[in-house]
């Protein structure tokens, strides 16, 4: 049966959670992403932290140049969660934040092949706009995906995924081991979560692990083919954002035929 979306006062509706197989996607196409940037750009694009790390080893260390590239990757980061905050802004789709990235993934793939050395090397300044276009991409998908689904769900990092995914497992081991302790206690069943809630964590824990195995082999895959490639391994990023587009696009217009 369709189900309706009430749109609350002032037109805006309910954010829709991404659905798992394209979230996974996601993560696969940052971890390629970010592979890709470190082997090439000596930086992350999407992970801030270490980002800020190296800042501050740069500017301890007196490498100027390194500090700006970091610099200029954690400013174009924040530039492009704008750009993706404002883009899915009222909407319930996640194909406009997915279409940006991908147009500004493109462009850092033209200044590559633009300026690029035969080894994927890029001179400075040039270097600068290829840091900034794929920080500003993980921005996007960061604001994205955050904005357009579940809260808790991040595609571009790993750490809170795994911090989650620790704690959760913790807590329920511990909420079974308590029910356990009643029973015995009291000689009859203890009070135990109901049968909902038990499957929607083991549905949650089971996509966290997805997700951070997903990024580990995309990352994987980009260092495998930025040897062979270089910043061309970015196409298949692109190609993976382009197939979530459509999908979403689709399954958009079968929930407004559904209606």
């Amino acid at each position: 049966m369709a189900t309706t979306h009430a749109v609350p006062p002032g037109g805006d509706v309910s954010p829709a959670a991404p659905r798992k197989r394209l979230v996974l996607l996601l993560a696969g196409a940052a971890g390629c992403l970010d592979a890709v940037g470190y082997l090439m750009l000596g930086l992350f694009t999407a992970n801030m932290t270490g980002n800020t790390i190296l800042l501050g080893l740069s500017v301890g260390r007196e490498a100027w140049a390194d500090a700006l590239h970091n610099i200029v990757a954690i400013a174009a980061f924040v530039a492009g969660a704008g750009a993706g905050t404002v883009s899915t802004r009222g909407i319930r789709r996640i194909s406009h934040g997915l279409g940006l990235e991908a147009a500004v993934l493109a462009g850092a793939v033209a200044v590559w092949a633009f300026f690029g050395a035969p080894r994927g090397r890029i001179p400075e300044p040039p270097v600068y706009w290829l840091i900034a276009l794929l920080s500003a991409a993980m921005g996007i998908q960061s604001a994205t995906v955050r904005r357009v689904g579940e809260q808790r769900i991040a595609t571009t990092y790993v750490t809170g995924t795994l911090t989650a995914l620790a704690t959760d497992t913790a807590s329920d081991l511990f909420d079974r081991w308590s029910a356990a302790r009643a029973a015995a206690k009291t000689s009859r069943a203890g009070p135990a979560a109901p049968r909902e809630r038990t499957t929607s964590a083991a549905a949650s824990r089971a996509l966290m692990t997805g997700l951070w195995a997903v990024y580990l082999l995309g990352a994987l895959i980009g260092g495998f083919l930025e040897k062979h490639w270089a910043m061309w391994t970015a196409a298949a990023p692109i190609l993976v954002l382009l197939s979530v587009t459509a999908s979403d696009l689709a399954h958009g217009r079968r929930e407004v035929a559904l209606r």
